[in-house]
């Protein structure tokens, strides 16, 4: 498989200090977060609101005080939750960050296994543990840091990062990673699935197509895209063309029959039915209230 397929190309922080964070607010009817993937080890951790992460073929419900974390070339997005507005951060790293320089005992118990995918830490952080509740105030911590930038931040920000992964350790959170062929095929696949619709999105795509990327028969690629994506390959077509035209809407002047015609709709009737379905206004009232 083509490994650059969804593969996120953004560069988080730069070569001598690699890491990102970020804070994403998102209001009714916003997408949340596209399929994508990335190198790189992610927290993500609700602010406010709820949402529904998903990692590979895992569904997270998440609310406010709560995090998950997504391993390196994990396909992962999120979803709204009952259309509610969600405000999250995001922190991204490289997780050759934590890495010793020199041949050490901290490097061969602890951080070689993780890196190299031995073991695995646990996806779901709940806050409900004393545990769990030290490493979300440590996440909070590290985003206050960041975006303070106080003299020395890297050296605070690199030490909280040491002592999430001593919470995991200290409380046997560390998982044992099981090969697991079927899963590994299904997140191929699907990432092969969702490339071709985020490059074609504003071309005719049938089912046909589709089914073809795979190799499967049409009623079996319907069966399989819902049993992942929990909704139709129509309706995942339909959240990201909608989704493509918002941002059309809000950061251009384009007419809104130009704007349908571009994210691959040829029917204005049933563009403008499909975006009030998931922005809960039409597409006019959704210009004026985002500028």
């Amino acid at each position: 498989m083509d490994k650059s397929i969804l593969k996120e190309n953004r560069i988080h922080g730069s070569s001598l200090f690699p890491l990102g964070t970020y804070k994403m607010v998102c209001q009714q009817g916003d997408k949340i977060l596209d399929c994508h993937w990335h190198e790189e080890w992610e927290f993500l951790l609700v602010k406010e609101g709820c949402a529904v992460f998903q990692i590979e073929t895992s569904y997270y419900e998440l609310h406010a005080g709560q995090a998950i974390f997504i391993n390196g070339s994990n396909i992962h997005a999120g979803h709204p939750l009952n259309h509610l507005p969600c405000t999250y951060y995001a922190l991204v790293f490289d997780p050759l960050f934590l890495c010793s320089h020199g041949f050490d005992i901290l490097q061969v118990n602890f951080i070689d296994p993780l890196v190299k995918r031995q073991l695995i830490l646990p996806e779901f952080i709940s806050g409900q543990e004393e545990w769990e509740k030290k490493i979300i105030n440590r996440l909070l911590t590290i985003f206050t840091i960041c975006s303070e930038v106080p003299h020395g931040y890297e050296l605070a920000v690199k030490a909280e990062l040491l002592m999430i992964l001593c919470e995991f350790i200290q409380n046997k959170n560390m998982q044992k990673v099981e090969k697991n062929i079927s899963a590994s095929y299904k997140s191929g696949q699907m990432k092969k699935i969702i490339h071709y619709i985020h490059t074609n999105y504003n071309k005719k795509i049938s089912i046909k197509n589709l089914s073809e990327v795979v190799g499967l028969s049409e009623g079996h690629f319907c069966r399989f895209f819902k049993q992942i994506m929990r909704q139709t390959p129509i309706e995942y077509i339909n959240a990201y063309r909608v989704h493509i035209a918002t941002r059309m809407i809000k950061e251009t002047d384009r007419k809104i029959l130009e704007v349908a015609l571009s994210v691959g709709f040829d029917n204005l009737s049933y563009f403008y039915s499909v975006f009030k379905k998931h922005t809960h206004c039409t597409p006019l009232e959704y210009r004026k209230t985002k500028r």
